[in-house]
């Protein structure tokens, strides 16, 4: 279906902050074994390199860690937090120009059995909660630092990828503050968070 077709890298290779209103509504798809698990992107963050306090490469801050960021747009970007959880962001501008889309929220479409087996839980009601986070929907796809950080989600042989979606409308889309980035100083209050309005 034309609406599952992979985002290419083009899509990526443009601003920062387009590139995060243009996530809203297209897809994270996972294509496993038993089955393919897709989820709608609902939130995101812009992390805008070098001049952005929150953003790990802030000042061409370059380390083994931070390395993805530097990859080609389209490049997953995976690292732990509190050591055992991940979180998952997409590279964005082109080469050398280290900014990224933090992806924090889905919304479950296909396969929701596959989500709640990865994420060894029950879910209330609607599975509200089932990826409503940036560590949620890790252990939902089973993304890891390990097998994806560093890799091609524009790739024709990768099984977790970005697809086509609805276009969101800017009228549609609730910009806010980031989360969890205090130590950012005045970046911290820029309205670099986009959510589809409910």
């Amino acid at each position: 279906m034309s609406e599952f077709k992979r985002l290419t890298t083009d899509f990526f290779s443009r601003g920062t902050i387009e590139v995060g209103k243009d996530l809203l509504g297209r897809y994270l798809i996972k294509e496993t074994e038993k089955g393919t698990i897709i989820g709608k992107i609902i939130e995101v963050e812009a992390y805008l390199g070098l001049n952005d306090k929150a953003c790990h490469a802030y000042k061409y801050n370059k380390t083994e860690k931070t390395n993805a960021m530097y990859m080609k747009p389209g490049t997953f970007y995976v690292y732990y937090i509190y050591g055992i959880y991940f979180c998952f962001n997409v590279i964005t501008e082109p080469i050398d120009i280290p900014c990224a889309i933090f992806v924090r929220k889905l919304h479950p479409i296909e396969r929701i059995d596959l989500m709640l087996e990865n994420r060894s839980v029950k879910i209330g009601k609607n599975n509200k909660n089932l990826v409503d986070g940036p560590s949620k929907l890790c252990m939902a796809f089973n993304i890891t630092k390990e097998n994806y950080n560093g890799k091609d989600s524009c790739a024709e042989n990768s099984k977790l990828y970005f697809a086509q979606g609805k276009k969101i409308l800017d009228k549609h889309i609730i910009l806010g503050k980031r989360i969890g980035i205090a130590y950012a100083e005045e970046d911290k209050d820029r309205l670099l968070r986009m959510s589809l309005k409910e």
